[in-house]
């Protein structure tokens, strides 16, 4: 009987291993010719727990079966930088001269019918004011005829400069993106995505007489229905649901979603390319730090989080909590000495806040 348990525990330690590694391994593979693999990179948190756990079981009963979980572990350092971040060996703030940066997706200012919250537009306005940055940046900017309009959000901010794309405009309401500088505007832009209701804008600021292009994305969104929601969220619905279906549905919708995502970013990583500017992006990627088009945009970039944050830097309230998919990067030659994601409930997303040195 101990010889079967001490092979079971063998076999779950190479299963746990295989499957981390797997998930590591996902960063490198576009999901456009395997889409099941970032699904991989999502639950990379949940792999490396299981791996830490059975490294210190095996540690504890001083067995040569420790190397497993270790070297999966270790294989994987890259990545876990990504997602976790020690609180030391920081660089400080003290004495430089920053700029301060803030995106954030405001998930509509709530004021959809179906929302069970408040309008949430004059919460976040004060949070922004609170915070005062010098540049930030809003996904699902939302106006609606008579509840809140365009040059009401401006007057409430007259200190900035505004950039804002619509890119769904109707008669009542408009929906996109927004971009707010405290720095003189000179230039505009717009990275349109096909078939979609995201997209990505560029505004040229001025910042100490050299000109840095700001990136606002917002990439594309599962879309997930109320009744998704609830499945993946409420154990009473998934009783009473159909499983299989819901279970497909949710899949196609990733599969959907994480493609064009990756269209998505080739785009805009394209245009970085050919940008000859200093540059900041900020935004919603809809993708974890364990997957494959985030590791496509930070190719030539540094990310805020790596380089000034501290533990796990999640950024959506929802569903896994260790979920960051809000981020800024920006150029190798700008540098992060501040990281933060307040908690304040004003979206399903929290803000994503960075103080830049432009050297």
């Amino acid at each position: 009987m101990k010889r079967l348990l001490a092979n079971l525990w063998l076999f779950i330690s190479f299963l746990l291993a295989l499957l981390l590694m797997v998930s590591q391994l996902s960063v490198h593979i576009n999901p456009i010719h395997f889409w099941v693999f970032g699904l991989m990179g999502l639950v990379f948190p949940v792999f490396l727990l299981a791996n830490w756990a059975l490294l210190i079981f095996w540690i504890f009963r001083w067995k040569w079966p420790f190397l497993i979980p270790f070297i999966a572990i270790l294989l994987g350092l890259g990545t876990f930088s990504n997602f976790f971040q020690f609180p030391f060996g920081k660089r400080s703030c003290a004495k430089e001269k920053t700029v301060k940066v803030l995106t954030y997706n405001v998930h509509l200012f709530q004021q959809l019918a179906w929302s069970d919250q408040k309008p949430t537009y004059s919460s976040v306005s004060k949070f922004i004011e609170s915070q005062d940055p010098d540049i930030f940046c809003i996904q699902e900017f939302y106006t609606v005829k008579g509840k809140l309009s365009e040059k009401e959000f401006r007057s409430k901010h007259n200190e900035y400069k505004g950039h804002i794309h619509y890119i769904v405009k109707r008669k009542e309401t408009a929906y996109g993106l927004a971009t707010f500088s405290k720095f003189p505007i000179v230039n505009k832009g717009e990275i349109k995505f096909d078939r979609s209701a995201n997209a990505c804008i560029y505004t040229d600021v001025v910042i100490n007489n050299d000109t840095v292009r700001i990136y606002n994305i917002h990439l594309q969104s599962l879309r997930l229905k109320e009744r998704n929601l609830r499945f993946l969220s409420d154990q009473d619905f998934r009783k009473s649901s159909q499983k299989l279906d819901e279970i497909k549905d949710i899949s196609f919708r990733y599969r959907d979603a994480v493609v064009k995502r990756s269209q998505q970013v080739e785009l805009v990583v394209r245009h970085i390319e050919n940008c000859k500017y200093q540059v900041v992006v900020c935004g919603d990627f809809n993708e974890s730090p364990v997957s494959f088009n985030y590791i496509q945009m930070r190719q030539k970039l540094n990310d805020a989080f790596v380089d000034a944050g501290r533990g796990v830097g999640h950024t959506y309230r929802s569903l896994l909590p260790s979920l960051r998919i809000d981020y800024i990067l920006y150029s190798n030659s700008i540098k992060a000495c501040y990281y933060a994601s307040p908690h304040v409930n004003y979206s399903d997303h929290y803000p994503v806040v960075a103080k830049l040195i432009f050297e």
